[in-house]
Parts: C-alpha cells; structure tokens; sequence
C-alpha cells in the first residue's frame, strides 16, 4: 500500500501546526524536508508523526531546545540546526533566483542589494538576453 502525501497545507491542517511553523521547524532540523522541491515536494506519515510527537513534547511543557536534545538523544535527528547552513532566496525573475547564504547576507548585505538590484534592472530591460 502506498503512503499517503500530503501537501504543506494538507499537513497544516491535520497536525494543528501552521505553514509557517512547519516551515520553522525544517529549518532548524526539527522535522526532515519533503522529498521533491516546490510545489513537487509532499510530505508522508512520518512527517505527521514527527509533528504529532513534537505536540505531545510541547504539552509537557518542553520548549524546542529541550525537544531538540531528546529526539538527537533518540537518534531522530541529524546534526544540529547550528551546523546547518541556512541560505536566503532572491527572485531576481520567473525562473531565476539567487540563493545566498544567511552568514553571506549579514555581512554583506548592501553589496548584494546592490548585486541583486543591478541584475533585476538588466533582466527586466532584456540585457541579459542573448542575440
């Protein structure tokens, strides 16, 4: 039998969590990202579980950083969100973005303004066309 796929929505809704807080906690390794990417990507009954086990843990009480550490204790999760590199997208136009890691755009983050409004203006004139 196949497992059953849901969309970030669908997953919202059964589990109680928003999009955003799902979102949140991919982020910070909390819960594994779908397989697929955009709109391909869907997520499972474990993804459910995991959510549904983060519930029972935060109505005990616990805050994340405790969740955290019992479910790395548990071998649930990888390495920590810490050691994770976390990167910010730029959509520059349909079809084209930029990706920057968060370290990257703190420490520089005029230059790639700078950066990022200079390719939007070429895209949006047609010079970054060929021919």
């Amino acid at each position: 039998m196949d497992e059953k796929k849901y969309s970030i929505e669908e997953l919202a809704d059964i589990s109680g969590f928003s999009v955003r807080t799902i979102r949140y906690y991919i982020q910070e390794g909390l819960l594994d990202p779908p397989p697929g990417r955009g709109r391909g990507g869907f997520y499972f009954n474990s993804h459910l579980q995991r959510l549904r086990e983060i519930k029972t843990l935060q109505d005990q009480g616990l805050k994340l950083a405790s969740i955290q550490e019992i479910l790395r204790k548990e071998g649930k999760l990888e390495a920590p969100a810490s050691d994770r590199e976390v990167w910010v997208k730029y959509t520059l136009a349909p079809g084209i973005e930029v990706h920057v890691s968060r370290d990257s755009e703190e420490q520089e983050r005029r230059r790639i303004s700078e950066i990022i409004r200079i390719a939007r203006s070429i895209l949006n004139t047609g010079g970054g066309k060929n021919g």
